[in-house]
């Protein structure tokens, strides 16, 4: 990243910054949003809601270290390359790096099991490379957001960057079902298609959620920024 006189890696430091104060907000909703779509259960479900808290130091340390990375990256290859398209593409190639620590912390979820547990399982089942499971789907995915979310955005225009990342996940609504269901027991496309149904796609509160808490991470990591860069 490039050099400061103060904080070396600046816009690294703004994304864990964003990224824990963000785990902080919206971890336990994440959970019960991911178990209804995944699993074709009702919000309202009282099931989903029992042991949030499961987990939940890997689910911070995976949220602080993918919006680290993700608003870095954004931010950094923005400020290097001409093309949204490349942008997006290194971002989304940046932050497959995270694979294994959502996979565990999703698996873990979709079975109730501890993270040691998930982890032992994984590994056992599939070898070092099931902690890749999914990696194709969230490339692809991130790629398609990244791509739309910088092709809308516009400084300091909040309702249009607000429009623009619910416009994104619309978009990816599928690609995300398909790397939520490869994380929680690897279905492969053929039945995860033939099972489908549209509800899966948490398109109401899935959206308004992941919309709110993906604009409060990057006006987090601005704020953050602008006060370790004054």
């Amino acid at each position: 990243f490039p050099s400061h006189d103060i904080f070396p890696n600046i816009e690294f430091t703004s994304g864990l910054g964003a990224g824990f104060l963000s785990a902080i907000i919206f971890n336990l909703i994440d959970k019960a949003i991911y178990l209804s779509t995944t699993k074709d259960l009702k919000i309202t479900n009282s099931n989903i809601w029992k042991g949030l808290y499961k987990g939940s130091s890997l689910s911070i340390l995976t949220r602080i270290i993918t919006s680290g990375l993700y608003f870095s990256y954004i931010d950094y290859y923005s400020s290097i390359l001409n093309s949204n398209l490349q942008v997006a593409s290194m971002t989304a190639f940046g932050c497959l790096i995270t694979n294994p620590l959502q996979i565990i912390k999703f698996r873990s979820w979709y079975n109730d099991s501890s993270i040691t547990a998930t982890y032992l399982n994984i590994k056992n089942k599939y070898g070092y490379r099931g902690f890749m499971i999914g990696g194709s789907s969230l490339f692809v995915r991130d790629l398609v957001f990244n791509y739309i979310f910088l092709s809308l955005k516009k400084k300091d225009e909040h309702l249009n960057n607000i429009g623009g990342v619910c416009l994104a996940l619309v978009a990816v609504a599928p690609l995300n079902l398909i790397k939520n269901k490869k994380y929680g027991s690897n279905e492969s496309l053929k039945m995860i298609i033939k099972n489908f149904k549209f509800s899966q796609f948490g398109i109401s509160y899935s959206v308004i959620r992941m919309g709110l808490g993906f604009y409060t991470s990057q006006y987090l990591y601005d704020s953050i920024k602008f006060t370790l860069s004054s």
